[in-house]
């Protein structure tokens, strides 16, 4: 047994490799073969008669029959490692031809090995390394965490409400700063305990989901019913997100799963990205959730005495053309890498009839081969970019809200966001360049 590594797409090795050892051990295929070979000879006697090479024909035999005898009529049992998937099932395939299985297992191991030393040597933690959970990882999982939002319609307009009555109520009436809000790394706490002088319309469920009924309380009655809501309600909302940020884990092992990563992985991002260390996965994204509360309700909050925060505000970065493609890039291009893998190694049979053929055959089995090796450069490259992009995304956040985010960097978190997005987009359509330019040499990357 061999075993061949990938960093994704693990079951769509299994199905090609399944297709190939069925395609190559079939009766129409080797009877494909020997009209193959046929024509080979065929081939290699005109060119005995024309050049009175006798050695022609002889090379020929021996190339074609070591090729035959050594590539396809052995077979092995492949075993598919996904680093992405540890539990993809099933994952071995028998009967696959020799040669396209110690292709495969050789470069896909070097292809690993370079990947997870180079992990080593650019120190990162566990969660965010490539061979963990992918490129770019932690800057895409802090992207999707800053555009969380709550999904309970009951809690949002009550909270919606309270900002709107109670908060910004204090603020002008001189009881609560703005310049504390909008630094307040913890806006949940310091907008609190709300005035029993004011209050404001308050929405509950009546019978479970089915009906609500509205009354009015105190804004200090709503500031505690509303922390008593905000965890189940956030962490309601989390399973929304720990679902769209780990389809797979969510589709194959259930919410539960994908919110425990969730809950698991974000305090590491967060720690990475802001140089602070956060403990509680539901504490920092109730802080993003109470940001995006308060912009929200400032929206829809008619005023003139809020021009000056208004003014403090930048002007969300439009996302142009430019930043779509960067954007889409990095989905696109670590796909294009396990479909280029997945077309080698479905191509093997096809490709085989032409190792057969006099003179062009070792010259066509060579560029297959190099073709693996080539894939195989991908790997270490992603690391190294992943490396950079992740080094420059935790020190652009540091920079910008060291501690969490806060209503005055909220603005600024979406244009790093931004920001980081187009170059790592660039820098990952740069990669099937760049090997191919490192496979030819330096100035070929220039070309």
């Amino acid at each position: 047994m061999i075993e061949v590594f990938t960093v994704g797409g693990g079951e769509y090795l299994v199905n090609t490799f399944n297709a190939v050892a069925a395609w190559s051990g079939g009766g129409g295929y080797r009877s494909m073969l020997q009209v193959v070979m046929v024509m080979g000879l065929a081939y290699s006697l005109l060119v005995v008669a024309f050049n009175l090479d006798w050695r022609a024909w002889l090379n020929w035999f021996l190339q074609a029959t070591m090729i035959y005898l050594m590539l396809l009529v052995p077979t092995v049992t492949v075993k598919v490692t996904d680093r992405l998937d540890p539990g993809l099932a099933p994952a071995m395939v028998a009967n696959v031809p020799l040669g396209l299985g110690v292709m495969a297992s050789f470069t896909s191991q070097v292809g690993d090995w370079m990947t997870r030393t180079a992990e080593t040597v650019f120190v990162m933690p566990n969660a965010l390394q490539l061979s963990t959970n992918g490129i770019v990882y932690g800057a895409r999982l802090f992207e999707k965490a800053q555009g969380f939002e709550l999904t309970d319609a009951e809690l949002r307009a009550n909270l919606d409400e309270h900002f709107k009555q109670c908060v910004f109520y204090d603020v002008l009436l001189g009881f609560n700063s703005m310049n504390r809000l909008q630094r307040s790394t913890d806006l949940w706490a310091d907008i609190g305990p709300g005035s029993e002088a004011r209050a404001q319309k308050w929405i509950a469920r009546v019978g479970g989901a089915s009906t609500t009924t509205s009354e009015v309380v105190t804004c200090r009655q709503a500031y505690q019913a509303l922390s008593a809501q905000l965890t189940p309600g956030i962490e309601d909302s989390a399973g929304d997100l720990a679902a769209q940020a780990y389809p797979d884990i969510a589709r194959t092992a259930g919410r539960a799963v994908a919110l425990a990563k969730l809950r698991a992985d974000l305090p590491v991002v967060a720690n990475q990205m802001h140089g602070a260390t956060s403990a509680d996965a539901i504490a920092y994204l109730r802080q993003v959730s109470m940001v995006d509360a308060f912009r929200r309700a400032r929206e829809s909050f008619s005023d003139t005495g809020w021009d000056a925060y208004a003014a403090q505000r930048a002007d969300a970065q439009a996302r142009n053309t430019y930043t779509s493609i960067a954007q889409q890039a990095m989905t696109w291009v670590p796909l294009l890498n396990i479909v280029l893998t997945v077309v080698f190694y479905a191509m093997f049979p096809v490709i085989f009839p032409l190792f057969l053929f006099p003179r062009t055959g070792a010259t066509t089995l060579k560029g297959y081969a190099i073709g693996f090796f080539y894939l195989a450069a991908w790997g270490p490259l992603y690391v190294v970019l992943h490396m950079f992009v992740m080094s420059r995304a935790a020190s652009a956040m540091s920079a910008l809200a060291p501690t969490a985010p806060t209503l005055l960097v909220a603005d600024g978190i979406g244009s790093v966001n931004n920001d980081i997005a187009t170059v790592a987009g660039f820098l990952m359509m740069s990669v099937p360049f760049i090997a191919a330019g490192m496979a030819r040499g330096a100035m070929a990357i220039a070309g």
